[in-house]
C-alpha cells in the first residue's frame, strides 16, 4: 500500500473518530443549551465550610456551630457584592419572604433541643440537599419525651446549591462522628444515644454505626431510626462523573447540575449539581461493602435495632434496598420496618404502575422474617379509610394483626414520596396546615393550566411533602425507644 494510500486512510480514520466525538457531544451540547443559566449562587463554593481536614481544628460542636456562623456570614457578603437584582422570591434576597432568617427560625443551621430532663440524646441527619428543618418535627416530639436532640446541619447545605459541588463524602463522615461525640457527652453511661436519619441521612447513620462497631473511640449507639433511607442509587449515578467531566470544557458548564431551578424553597436547594450524585453513590456503595464484610465476620448480630419508615413508591432512591441490604441480613433484635402503601382504592389503584407492588411483593416473599412488617394501607379496595397490618417478627407473611385508624386517604393523594415522610400535615411550610407567613404555603399549591409555562418542572410543584399519616409515627418511634405510649385517639 503506497505512502499516499496511508495518508488517506489516516486522514478518513481521523475524520471518522471527529465526527464519533462530535456526535456524541450533541446531547450534551444540547442538555446545556436547554438549562437555565448558573447564577453566583450555583458557582460559589464557601471556603469557611467545614471538611474533613479541618475536622483536627474543630473539637467540639460549639466551635462546629461558630465555623457555620461565618460561613453564613460570609456568603451573606460574597451575595450582596455580587448580585445585583434578585429573582422573585429568592430565599438568598434578604428582603424575600422566603428567605429563612426571616421565619421565627432558620433550620437550615445546626440545632440543639434540650429538655427538662435528659433521658436519651439523639443526633439527627437529614438528607441530600435538604436542612436540619426535615427532622424538626421528629426532634420536638424527642425532646418532649426527654431526649436531647441535635439536628446536625451537613456540610454543603443550608447556605448556597454552590456548596454541594466541593463537599465530599469524606466531609459528612467528620461531622457525624463530632455530632455524635457532642451528643454522648451530654449523656450519662446509662442513657442511650439514638441516630436518627432522613436519605442520605439513614446512609451516613448505619455508615457511622458500622465504624462504631469497629473504633472504640466512637460512642456507639443504641437506637437507629430511619426515614426514606437512601441505602442504594440508581446506576446510572457511577456514570454522573462523566458528564460532570464533560462540564469542564468551555461553554458546557451546565452540565455538572441535572438541575438548574429557581431557590424559592427556605429550607431546601432545587438545584442539584452531579457533584452531590457521585459522593451518595460513593457512601451507598462503600456502605455495601461494610455491610458485606460484617456478613462475612458473622458480626451482624452486633447492629442495633433498626425502626425505619419508608413509602412503597419512591422516585429519589429504589425503595427494595432497604429490604435487601439491611433488614433481610438482621438478626432477631426488634427491628421495624413500617412502609406506607399507596392508596388501593380500586378507582386510584386502576391508575398505579406495577411498580407500585414491587416493594409489597417482595416483602410477601419467602417465611416468617426476624423483624416486624407494619404495612399502612387501605382497609379494603372500597374505602379510602386505612389500616395497620403488622407482621411479628417470626410469623407467616400471612397472618397480620390489623389495627383500624380514624384516618383515610385525602382527596387527590395517591401515594406518599420520598420527601414526604418526616413532614406532619399541619407543616407551616410543607404541609396544608397554618403557615408562618404568605404567599408560599408550598404545600398547598395545586397547579393548573397548561404545561411548559412555569419555569419550574410540575412534577416538582405536584409532588407531595407532607405526610397525611404522619400522627401514627411518634407512638411508634416511642414504642421503639421503650417510651410509655400517649393514650390518645389515632
Amino acid at each position: 500500500m503506497s505512502r499516499t494510500t496511508w495518508k488517506i486512510l489516516v486522514l478518513i480514520g481521523a475524520a471518522l473518530a471527529v465526527g464519533i466525538v462530535l456526535g456524541s457531544m450533541g446531547p450534551y451540547i444540547l442538555m446545556a443549551r436547554n438549562q437555565a443559566n448558573l447564577e453566583v449562587w450555583h458557582r460559589l463554593q464557601p471556603e469557611a465550610e467545614f471538611t474533613a481536614d479541618r475536622s483536627g481544628d474543630i473539637s467540639d460542636l460549639r466551635e462546629y456551630m461558630a465555623l457555620e456562623d461565618g460561613l453564613f456570614d460570609d456568603i451573606a457578603g460574597t451575595l450582596k457584592n455580587e448580585v445585583d437584582t434578585w429573582p422573585m422570591l429568592s430565599r438568598l434576597d434578604p428582603t424575600s419572604p422566603t428567605n429563612p432568617d426571616t421565619l421565627p427560625r432558620n433550620w437550615n443551621r445546626t440545632y440543639s433541643l434540650e429538655p427538662e430532663r435528659v433521658v436519651a440524646g439523639a443526633l439527627l441527619l437529614h438528607g441530600l440537599s435538604d436542612s436540619p428543618y426535615s427532622l424538626h418535627a421528629v426532634a420536638e416530639h424527642l425532646q418532649s419525651r426527654g431526649v436531647v436532640c441535635v439536628g446536625l446541619r451537613l456540610p454543603g447545605h443550608g447556605g448556597v446549591p454552590g456548596g454541594l459541588t466541593a463537599s465530599r463524602m469524606e466531609d459528612w463522615r467528620a461531622a457525624v462522628r463530632l455530632g455524635a461525640q457532642a451528643v454522648r457527652d451530654r449523656l450519662g453511661p446509662s442513657q442511650p444515644l439514638i441516630l436518627v436519619g432522613y436519605s442520605n441521612g439513614a446512609a451516613l447513620a448505619l455508615d457511622y454505626t458500622l465504624d462504631a462497631l469497629s473504633d472504640e473511640d466512637l460512642p456507639a449507639p443504641q437506637r437507629l431510626v430511619f426515614f426514606s433511607p437512601a441505602f442504594a442509587v440508581s446506576r446510572i449515578a457511577a456514570f454522573a462523573r462523566w458528564q460532570r467531566l464533560v462540564s469542564a470544557l468551555p461553554g458546557l458548564e451546565k452540565l455538572a447540575w441535572t438541575d438548574i431551578l429557581p431557590e424559592y424553597d427556605p429550607f431546601k436547594f432545587n438545584s442539584f449539581p452531579l457533584r452531590a450524585g457521585e459522593e451518595i453513590y460513593r457512601l451507598t456503595s462503600d456502605l455495601e461493602r461494610k455491610l458485606q464484610r460484617l456478613q462475612r465476620e458473622s458480626r451482624l448480630n452486633q447492629l442495633p435495632p433498626v425502626l425505619s419508615f419508608q413509602s412503597v413508591v419512591d422516585a429519589t432512591v429504589p425503595p427494595e434496598a432497604s429490604l435487601s441490604r439491611l433488614f433481610l441480613r438482621l438478626d432477631a433484635n426488634g427491628s421495624r420496618l413500617v412502609l406506607f402503601d399507596v392508596d388501593r382504592e380500586a378507582q386510584s389503584e386502576a391508575f398505579l404502575t406495577p411498580e407500585a407492588s414491587r416493594v409489597l411483593g417482595a416483602v410477601g416473599k419467602g417465611g416468617p422474617r426476624s423483624f416486624d412488617i407494619v404495612i399502612v394501607t387501605n382497609r379494603s379496595p372500597e374505602t379510602s379509610a386505612i389500616e395497620l397490618r403488622t407482621v411479628r417478627a417470626g410469623s407467616p407473611p400471612g397472618n397480620p394483626e390489623i389495627d383500624h385508624l380514624k384516618m383515610e386517604w385525602p382527596r387527590g393523594v395517591y401515594s406518599l414520596s420520598h420527601v414526604a415522610l418526616p413532614f406532619p400535615a399541619d407543616d407551616p411550610i410543607y404541609g396544608v396546615g397554618p403557615v408562618w407567613r404568605d404567599p408560599f404555603p408550598l404545600g398547598r399549591i395545586d397547579p393548573r393550566g397548561e404545561k411548559g409555562a412555569l419555569v419550574v418542572p410540575l412534577s416538582l410543584l405536584m409532588r407531595l411533602r407532607y405526610n397525611p399519616f404522619f400522627e401514627i409515627i411518634p407512638p411508634m418511634i416511642d414504642q421503639f425507644l421503650g417510651f410509655e405510649e400517649k393514650k390518645e385517639d389515632r
